[in-house]
Formats: structure tokens, sequence, C-alpha cells
């Protein structure tokens, strides 16, 4: 009861949590959807095979569903793990474009909380205007502790990737010979996402690099 409560008030107002450590119960995620002013009979909980997870499925509403509504779903799901479909491709469509604006919001958020927390945030380095972008790739390694060149690389003017190597290979133990331990990659990831990149113009993404190792 506490979980969806937290669900609810995180919703409804402007703020982003970070994603519970445990997935509220199923009915839990439904309630949180349905008080975002959706009909009970319209909205259930389903078991996706292919993704092996379940989510919550929104059947066709009789009148328009507005956009106030649907940032509220978006935030139930950003702060429960469940994912929202709507089976109105058209309210999917819109649903989409306000998932993905909020969950940006979200990761940059998050990534100016853990530098925070770690007192690192005054310290974040920014892309410079007129600079080359493999300066600012470099300048996030140095920052977090990352041999300058074997994690990140920019692909071009506009786009940062990993370095193939940088990102190691997945076996049944985990993840071996990244060339970036866990807490190291987690300082990238925040370092990039609190720098707001896409206001600046700047993609990142997980395309891979061969990296120096292996020009």
């Amino acid at each position: 009861m506490i979980g969806f409560l937290i669900v609810l008030a995180s919703a409804a107002g402007d703020g982003f949590l970070t994603p519970p450590s445990h997935l509220p119960l199923r009915a839990e995620a439904k309630a949180a959807v349905v008080h975002c002013g959706l009909p009970t009979k319209g909205v259930s909980v389903q078991f996706d095979r292919e993704m092996d997870e379940d989510d919550v499925r929104v059947s066709p509403a009789r009148g328009p569903i507005s956009d106030q509504k649907l940032s509220c779903i978006a935030r139930v799901s950003l702060n429960t793990s469940y994912y929202v479909y709507f089976r109105d491709q058209f309210v999917q469509s819109r649903y989409d474009k306000l998932y993905s604006r909020l969950e940006y919001a979200a990761d940059v958020a998050h990534g100016r909380d853990w530098l925070r927390a770690r007192n690192h945030l005054a310290g974040l380095p920014l892309p410079k205007k007129g600079e080359p972008l493999s300066n600012y790739a470099q300048a996030v390694e140095a920052f977090c502790g990352v041999k300058k060149g074997n994690l990140l690389v920019a692909a071009d003017a506009h786009f940062i990737t990993f370095t193939k190597q940088g990102l190691g290979q997945v076996t049944p133990r985990g993840v071996e010979h990244a060339t970036a331990n866990e807490t190291q990659f987690e300082c990238v990831m925040s370092a990039t996402s609190a720098a707001d990149l896409q206001s600046r113009g700047i993609g990142i993404g997980l395309a891979t690099h061969p990296g120096p190792a292996a020009r």
C-alpha cells in the first residue's frame, strides 16, 4: 500500500523517483494507471512472453485521453517499471512522444542526483563549443577514472558511442573484460545524462566502435 501511494504521489507531480527496488504488485500497477483517470475495466495487466515480464494494457477509450492523463500514466510507468501499451495506435503514438520526453528528463535528473550524492556535480565536464566532440568524450572518461579512448569515442561531430572492447563480453559469469568497472560505467552514464546532451544537439548510443586496440 505504501508503494502504491508513493507511485501516485510521484505521478501526480512533476518529480521523478528512482524505480523501486522491487516491482509493485500487478494490482498496484493497474490501480496507479486507473488513478490517472482511466476506467478500471479498460486497464489490465498481462504477461508478455516475448519480453518475459508483465505490462499494462489499455483498451480504446470512448472519449479522448488528454495529454495530462497520458503524462500521468507515463510517470506511473517510469516509477513502477511497468511498460504501458495502448491498443489505440493513435493514442500510443501520442503517449510514446510524451513518455520519451519525460524519460529523458528523468535521466537528466537521475544523473545529476547521482553525481550530487558523491559531491561530483560541480566538476561535471560539458561539451565546449568549437572543440572536437572527442575532447568531451575523453574529459568524461578522465572524470570517471577510465583510461582515455577505452570506453567512449566520438563517431562524428554530433554522436558519441562506446568502444566494443570497452563494453566487454557477456558470459555466464557476467560481463567480463570490460575496460570500465560497474561504478565507472555508471559514472559515465550519469555524467553524460546530467550534461543534457540532447539540448546541445549531441546524441549518445550503444552502436559500438572497434576502439584503439582493434584498429
